[in-house]
């Protein structure tokens, strides 16, 4: 009984979303219901009427009776018909658009607000993918099936009531029959959703084959390295996980199936025509009677096993239903909604921090401590590994430091929304990515709202280099970027690309810019431009340039060397060399990279 709730509960809870987003359907799924119980007994009463037609040719008058009677019924079946095709083929198809529309969009809320720790877990990544991917279709899925487990149960009590006058111990062979067939389907949904589950893994791996196959950044290594090769191999071999996994669960099938199988069709069906055969063999009820039953049998056998099964898809369904439960309670850790403090940004402070990745044991911040004024231009360089990008994770409140603290203005982080943090910057990020919408909007990240944002953008593209390029375009700032849906979109080189991310910078109204490895795929000549244009930027602005070449950071007011997540030296470019210690090993060995200019 319990676990029968708990199925309720959990279809009800996502029951509320269909309401909460399709308001007017319920109405329409009660006239449907209706129609289609009419409909079912209408179905049964008419045979039993033509026969009767047939049988009673001797009076006239009892003919036209009859006639009108079958024109009558013939009548309310067509028109229950037109009330459910509309329902099924119109009304149920939009609503369902207009369902998937809004839960995704209220998805895509909840899911911004993950932890990224969290995307470190297979486990919860399995977890993460299932719900995302259910939960546009499972809530109207399961929609559907309540109204079409109250139309059967209707319609099985209409129907059962007809054949209860007629021949009342069919019911029991009916239901008999029905329940065990019920139970073994109950099984075999278990079994499927089991082996759906453990192969929730291989089944990203194949998804994840796919979509660097048709993504575009992905063709050009792909014709011209064996990559393709591998990727396939390991789709094939994630198929036949999958493969061998099924053909455990098919053979634990055959039991279960067959089992449903003979009670369903031997049990149920014989039954039937053997108890009503031999009743009309002995006259104790007419042609009439015996056809009606026996239509009207099958529909309630049919109606019955039905309304059982429906019910057993809502188990099925309340099983994936915890995983749309788990995203849409899911509390998070860092990504904390918490009231403005109102402050104008002054000083940014780590105190001591020390970071570790969650299961390590590794130390990916040291014991950093550091300070950042207003308007002063911070550069943070090191090998590759050293810490550098996870120190700005650490900022942006990604993560949270093991121990420690980040304080701005004197306010410790764990007193400020992410949100609120997040406001401070803006970011240009290492594995930067370019959306598939217009030039424009790539710049401020949203739409264009007035001719100030359009003065802004041009402003922007102006200070990267590209304002004359994109002005020369047909559609101007308002070219779709890549012509992945669009035949007149732009295909930027990966300099370009850079640029246009670096322009959402300039175009932002941020306290704190970061930019993490921002002109690594620029030539020299166009890297010292926009380094120059970037220190020379509002002076009010505050930037921290995250660095693996180091002529980006030469005129950085304080240089921090990163390794093994600790700061091993700090200072200006000049007095960093004269120190003679690692940050001029690597920056003389860089040098020949740029002592040209």
């Amino acid at each position: 009984m319990k676990n029968n709730a708990s199925v309720i509960k959990k279809n009800l809870f996502v029951l509320k979303y269909v309401f909460k987003f399709c308001p007017k359907l319920i109405y329409f799924s009660i006239l449907h219901m209706l129609a289609s119980v009419v409909k079912s007994l209408s179905k049964v009463i008419l045979i039993t009427e033509a026969i009767n037609l047939v049988i009673r040719t001797q009076d006239i008058n009892d003919m036209y009776k009859l006639i009108n009677s079958l024109l009558l019924y013939v009548f309310i079946i067509i028109g229950c018909s037109i009330i459910n095709v509309v329902y099924e083929n119109y009304l149920q198809p939009r609503y369902q658009l207009i369902y998937q529309k809004n839960i995704q969009r209220f998805l895509y809320s909840k899911v911004k607000n993950i932890d990224m720790e969290s995307f470190d877990d297979p486990v919860f990544y399995d977890k993460y993918s299932r719900a995302c991917r259910d939960s546009s279709w499972r809530g109207f899925r399961v929609f559907n099936s309540i109204i079409s487990f109250i139309t059967n149960v209707l319609t099985v009590i209409a129907l059962g009531t007809f054949i209860i006058i007629n021949e009342k111990w069919l019911i029991i062979i009916v239901v008999l029959s029905s329940i065990i067939n019920v139970l073994t389907l109950n099984k075999i949904n278990k079994l499927w959703y089991k082996v759906y589950k453990e192969t929730e893994t291989e089944h990203r791996y194949q998804w994840y084959v796919n979509r660097t196959f048709y993504h575009q950044k992905n063709a050009a290594e792909l014709k011209t390295t064996n990559i393709d090769k591998l990727l396939i191999q390991r789709y094939k071999d994630k198929t036949k996980d999958i493969e061998k996994k099924f053909q455990k669960t098919y053979k634990k099938l055959y039991l279960p199936e067959g089992i449903g199988l003979f009670f369903s069709t031997i049990i149920n069906q014989a039954g039937t025509y053997i108890i009503l055969g031999y009743r009309l063999l002995k006259n104790k009820i007419g042609i009439a009677s015996f056809t009606s039953t026996v239509n009207a049998t099958l529909q309630f056998s049919n109606n019955f096993n039905q309304a059982i099964s429906i019910f057993t898809s809502l188990k099925e369904h309340s099983l994936y239903i915890d995983d749309f439960i788990w995203v849409i309670n899911y509390t998070p850790l860092v990504e904390k909604e918490k009231e403005f403090k109102q402050y104008t940004f002054e000083n940014l402070k780590l105190e001591n921090v020390n970071f570790t990745y969650p299961k390590t044991d590794i130390l990916a911040i040291n014991d950093i401590s550091l300070e950042i004024k207003k308007g002063q231009r911070i550069a943070i360089v090191g090998d590759n590994g050293g810490g550098k990008t996870t120190l700005m994770k650490l900022l942006l409140s990604f993560y949270e430091p093991s121990s420690g603290c980040i304080k701005v203005n004197d306010i410790n982080y764990t007193n400020l929304s992410t949100k609120q943090i997040r406001s401070m910057y803006s970011i240009v990020f290492q594995d930067f990515q370019i959306y598939a919408t217009t030039i424009a909007e790539n710049i401020l990240m949203r739409r264009i709202e007035n001719d100030q944002d359009i003065e802004v953008v041009l402003n922007a593209l102006e200070k990267v280099g590209l304002k004359e390029k994109v002005l020369n375009l047909p559609r101007g700032i308002y070219t779709p970027v890549t012509r992945e849906f669009d035949r007149d979109g732009i295909s930027f080189s990966g300099g370009e690309r850079q640029r246009l991310v670096i322009a959402r910078v300039f175009a932002s109204n941020r306290d704190i810019y970061i930019l993490d490895e921002p002109t690594s795929s620029l030539d020299p000549l166009a890297e010292e431009k926009i380094n120059k244009l970037i220190m020379n930027q509002d002076k009010e602005k505050t930037m921290i340039i995250i660095a693996h070449r180091l002529s980006t950071v030469v005129d950085a007011d304080i240089i921090y060397l990163i390794r093994k997540g600790k700061i091993i030296e700090k200072g200006k470019h000049e007095e960093l060399m004269k120190l003679k210690g690692q940050y001029s090993i690597m920056f003389n060995a860089q040098k020949h990279l740029y002592e040209s200019k």
